[in-house]
């Protein structure tokens, strides 16, 4: 005999910027029942107290108050009863990222995590769900409707708790675009003010993921829905088993910039290769996880490293980007890595399993001790690429060992075990390859890049950078003669320090976060006269420099050297034989 749904109901109070809840649970615990908010958010790993957005919340049961007390900082345990019980709670919501929940007068998106109790116990009944709002909103969402008309308000269904999360809502005055890839239907909704240019976004989109389909073989969804949010600068993305939730700088959608379009694009991409990688091959570590806790992993350079390499891998091969294109974005990725010193004391691994204290909680010094395990992630990924195809001369690549994933742990539903990677890298191509990637991922050390790309007829150039911005990618003319290694930002009262390297001429002068540059040899400091005397300085010959520091004046002598060689960009070689030319070819000519 089935148990009974559990039943949430979901009505919008957008001035206030709160959704109101109320759960009914038509058999609980009979020794008083435990509700939970999920810890973290699958896809986003760091602990997000999302019960500190939880500004009310009580039981009744039959129309009698029921005793509801808090037992931990996201648990309740509800006085006993023997009837139905009903949960009402009230959910603060203005937070514009993809990850918890917003709501205003102009429309609304919520993460499950963010909003849904779990009935602890019961996370395997089926819950439904009833969401009013305003008469003329639209909502998005892939959750399965039950009743209502589609892009309306109305009913869903969940076959379970985790289901229930999984499946975001979006909200408001929507624009939508429907589009066909791989014979299944998929919907771009797009909220706020736009000019995108739906027409090519149509397109392009389309033959994303059409690409990525034929890719893998097979879809694991049998529709999809992109949640975008258009906003004045932003971007971002959390991937879900049949949508993803995108939040993207709304200049982005129109294609007035060919470079923030493919930004944008980058964006689909990666969040549509999860859909498969993550949530048809699933991280075990994660799956198992009630979100109660941080779960520890060294194997997010699988699933964030490998999607972020094959993003923009798929629009070179899907024909939206040049190859050229594709090798300044490689070339920047590199010169990204090779600016932060903490590549030398933080291994890819460590950087996995350190993402709940140190990746979601960047500061000031974070360059100068982690990496990313999706920017170094990705670099290892194209070695690993780039190596099982050299030593295979051709026969192998990433793209089998993804083939071999999907019908082991994609097409069984079985979840990848936690270093399981490294025992189909050895099975696929040998002891040699698998040792070569255990050190890469384990060590604080380069990545062989340079050498594995000159074996593709493609070579690594470096210079200084000529400016706080240059972020890599391009050859460059003028370049600077000196360096002090430091990033500032303009403020009202002169140029306060953002960053200071580890071993650079500014930290020497003890320079700090937040200090505030007034005066380099007697002038005023401004952003251009500073940076261009700083650039043209003389290594090793000292300057007077004032600044304040938390409004003290005070002076140092900063003593600039010869600029680092951390910028990068790649040249494709035109003299080169036909084997390499093939290999090439076969990595990155448009399937």
């Amino acid at each position: 005999m089935q148990s009974p749904a559990l039943s949430y109901r979901i009505h919008l109070e957008p001035e206030a910027h709160v959704f109101r809840v109320t759960l009914e649970i038509p058999e609980p615990d009979p020794d008083g029942q435990v509700l939970a908010l999920p810890a973290w958010v699958p896809g986003s790993y760091t602990i997000r107290d999302l019960a500190r957005h939880i500004t009310q919340i009580s039981a009744e049961s039959r129309g009698e108050a029921v005793q509801l007390r808090k037992i931990a900082t996201d648990r309740w345990v509800c006085g006993a009863v023997k009837g139905p019980l009903q949960i009402s709670y009230s959910v603060y919501a203005l937070d514009q990222s993809v990850r918890t929940a917003f709501l205003d007068q102009l429309g609304g998106f919520f993460n499950g995590p963010a909003l849904f109790l779990r009935v602890v116990g019961q996370e395997q009944h089926i819950h439904a769900l009833h969401v009013t709002g305003p008469e003329h909103w639209q909502l998005g969402t892939s959750m399965p409707r039950v009743a209502g008309e589609i892009w309306g308000w109305g009913e869903f269904q969940a076959e379970n708790y985790r289901a229930l999360i999984d499946h975001p809502m979006l909200m408001g005055t929507l624009t939508l675009l429907n589009f066909e890839a791989g014979g299944l239907a998929h919907h771009l909704l797009i909220q706020g003010e736009h000019q995108a240019d739906l027409q090519a976004l149509g397109r392009d989109m389309a033959r994303i993921c059409d690409w990525q389909q034929k890719f893998w073989g097979e879809s694991p969804f049998r529709e999809y829905h992109f949640l975008c949010k258009a906003r004045s600068n932003d971007y971002g993305g959390l991937e879900h088993r049949a949508s993803s939730a995108l939040v993207c700088a709304r200049d982005d959608l129109t294609g007035h910039d060919p470079k923030n379009y493919r930004r944008f694009l980058g964006l689909v991409s990666h969040e549509y290769f999860h859909s498969w990688l993550v949530q048809a091959i699933k991280p075990a570590v994660f799956s198992a996880s009630s979100l109660e806790r941080a779960e520890l992993s060294r194997d997010l350079w699988v699933f964030e490293g490998i999607t972020s390499y094959y993003d923009d891998l798929c629009l070179c091969r899907a024909g939206l980007s040049s190859t050229e294109q594709y090798l300044q974005g490689i070339a920047q990725e590199w010169t990204r890595l090779q600016r932060r010193p903490g590549q030398y004391l933080q291994s890819l691994a460590e950087s996995s399993e350190d993402a709940w204290l140190k990746l979601y909680h960047p500061h000031v010094n974070s360059a100068n001790f982690e990496i990313s395990y999706y920017n170094k992630g990705a670099l290892l990924a194209l070695c690993l690429d780039l190596s099982l195809r050299l030593e295979s001369a051709g026969h192998l690549s990433l793209d089998s060992v993804l083939s071999h994933l999907w019908k082991n742990h994609g097409q069984s539903g079985e979840p990848l075990p936690e270093g399981e990677m490294l025992r189909y890298i050895e099975e696929i191509a040998g002891v040699h390859i698998r040792q070569l990637l255990q050190g890469w991922i384990e060590a604080r050390a380069e990545l062989p890049l340079e050498a594995l790309l000159a074996r593709m007829g493609i070579a690594l150039h470096s210079r200084p950078a000529t400016q706080q911005s240059d972020s890599g990618g391009e050859a460059a003319s003028k370049l600077p003669t000196a360096w002090i290694g430091a990033h500032w930002q303009v403020q009202p009262q002169g140029l306060q320090i953002r960053q200071v390297l580890n071993g650079s001429p500014a930290e020497a002068a003890g320079l700090s976060p937040d200090d505030v540059l007034v005066a380099l040899e007697g002038m005023r400091c401004t952003a251009d006269s500073f940076a261009e005397q700083i650039a043209t300085g003389i290594p090793g010959c000292p300057l007077r420099l004032h600044y304040f520091r938390d409004d003290v004046l005070y002076e140092t002598r900063l003593t600039p050297v010869a600029p680092p060689q951390d910028t990068f960009w790649l040249e494709w070689l035109e003299d080169v034989d036909a084997v390499v030319s093939a290999r090439r070819s076969a990595w990155l000519t448009p399937a």
